[in-house]
């Protein structure tokens, strides 16, 4: 019995450190899409959303396939510099993006602000200029920037 759970162990442990995509393997994190430099994680990039049923995306929500584009200028260090700006899909308005890129495995977490509102961008950027993740409208203590109420959207596109 102890010979059959070590050996199930060893294989979890074998699976988790061999994950590395965007969306882990028994609930490791795992290593994105590779490394990325800071010029490839700087840029505009262009995301096109599609609703989860993560929550329950009321009162305003975006529709499938809005499309916002993010201008990264990454800093060496990684944060989003302060001239990094999203489009807003209803205003048009160019508004602030905050956070950071793993060069290491090119992991995202931004947040796209909009005065006391906010979304975060989560995901993996690569080398080769796409990326996927998600945006969770609001992000953690924040209010919507959408709607009345939360809404999850997988994010995925790429570099322009």
């Amino acid at each position: 019995m102890i010979r059959v759970v070590a050996v199930g162990l060893a294989v979890i442990s074998v699976a988790a450190a061999c994950e590395n995509s965007a969306d882990p393997l028994l609930g490791f994190p795992g290593g994105g899409g590779g490394a990325v430099t800071q010029a490839q994680a700087s840029g505009t990039w262009n995301l096109t959303l599609t609703k989860t049923t993560t929550l329950a995306c009321t009162g305003g929500a975006l529709a499938d396939g809005s499309l916002i584009p993010v201008n990264l200028s990454v800093q060496s260090d990684g944060t989003a510099a302060t001239t990094s700006t999203w489009r807003s899909v209803t205003s048009g308005a160019l508004l602030p993006v905050g956070g950071t890129v793993s060069f290491a495995d090119g992991f995202t977490d931004l947040i796209l602000s909009s005065g006391g509102s906010g979304m975060e961008l989560r995901g993996t950027m690569t080398s080769g200029g796409t990326f996927s993740g998600t945006i969770t409208d609001p992000a953690p203590g924040l209010t919507p920037v959408y709607g009345t109420g939360g809404c999850e959207y997988n994010a995925s596109g790429s570099k322009s």
